[in-house]
């Protein structure tokens, strides 16, 4: 077995790599990996925000693992974020190790502290992937749950719009799309850059970002030309304020599921159901922009009781668990 390194640019490497991380999420609920196109624009245009390095496991011509090391560049620069994934048939030969000792050895080289990387498991049981995780080192250092909306089959909103309505005490809500308007830049990042801050990570060694209007703009465009759309929402106080800010997904080459992204109420700002009014407003643009989309996933800590509320409200349900684990490296 041979690990390697894979360019972007070799479409026929490329889309070997992303076979194998496909298969590997066999058995999934639902198979929320990235899609070939999704991936293919992704990859070949790498996020200024990041290094990142493709990595694969040869068994001969066959790749038979797949792992991703992506080194924040603008913050968080102890911190190494890590996917590795085997197909099941190519399990307990070693693979996954060989993989992972590759990418902590090019975190550690990169003056890395930490390796962060999300595992997902079934409800009520300890996964594969736990199993393994804790084999090699790396413990639990949050849980969340993933959550999925069917579009077709939720709740009837009225009286959650109508309760929003009765709490709003003067706050309104401004929509947008690709970009945030130029007014609300600076204050959409001041209060992203406090995020990290705001929501329970568990022992998650993440610190807030430094988000200014460029690089907000920057990372903007990237998306809007890889084909992503994006459905944002701000809340905004009787004083011109921004109180609140959440957006949500769908991923480039994808019409049939939207992800979430960030949903936050400044302290300030709260008691006036301005998450669960964030919310419907996002999910609503999404819908009519969207009649394809079928589903909407969001991943919630177990921690976070008042957004998992308002999740529970909408009519999102727990469908597996996401567990972030995280090894300190020795240097």
């Amino acid at each position: 077995m041979e690990i390697r390194e894979v360019d972007p640019a070799d479409e026929a490497a490329l889309h070997r790599w992303w076979q194998a991380g496909h298969e590997a999420m066999a058995g999934r609920p639902f198979d929320l990996r990235p899609t070939w196109p999704t991936t293919r624009a992704a990859m070949t245009r790498p996020h200024d925000d990041f290094e990142q390095t493709l990595l694969a496991a040869y068994d001969d011509d066959s790749v038979v693992g797949a792992a991703l090391l992506l080194l924040p560049i603008a913050d968080n620069l102890a911190m190494a974020y890590a996917d590795v994934t085997v197909p099941e048939p190519h399990r307990r030969r070693g693979v996954g190790s060989a993989l992972l000792a590759d990418v902590e050895a090019r975190a550690r080289a990169a003056g890395r502290s930490y390796v962060l990387v999300e595992v997902l498991a079934p409800l009520g049981v300890v996964g594969p992937g736990e199993r393994f995780a804790e084999a090699r080192g790396y413990p639990i250092a949050n849980r969340e749950g993933v959550k999925v909306l069917d579009l077709d089959d939720h709740p009837d909103w009225a009286p959650l719009r109508q309760k929003t309505a009765e709490r709003a005490g003067g706050y309104r809500i401004e929509t947008w799309g690709n970009f945030t308007p130029d007014g609300l830049a600076p204050a959409v990042c001041e209060a992203l850059n406090g995020f990290i801050s705001m929501i329970p990570s568990g022992d998650v060694a993440i610190e807030d970002i430094t988000l200014t209007p460029e690089r907000l703009r920057r990372n903007e465009t990237r998306s809007d030309q890889l084909g992503r759309r994006r459905y944002a929402a701000a809340a905004i106080a009787p004083d011109g304020a921004l109180a609140g800010y959440s957006d949500l997904f769908v991923p480039a080459h994808v019409v049939d599921h939207a992800d979430i992204g960030i949903t936050m109420v400044l302290p300030e700002h709260r008691g006036h159901a301005l998450g669960l009014a964030l919310k419907l407003a996002t999910h609503e643009s999404l819908m009519a922009a969207e009649p394809r989309c079928r589903l909407v996933t969001t991943n919630n800590a177990d921690a976070n009781a008042q957004m998992n509320a308002v999740n529970d409200q909408l009519g999102y349900r727990l469908v597996e668990q996401q567990l972030e684990v995280q090894k300190t490296l020795s240097q």
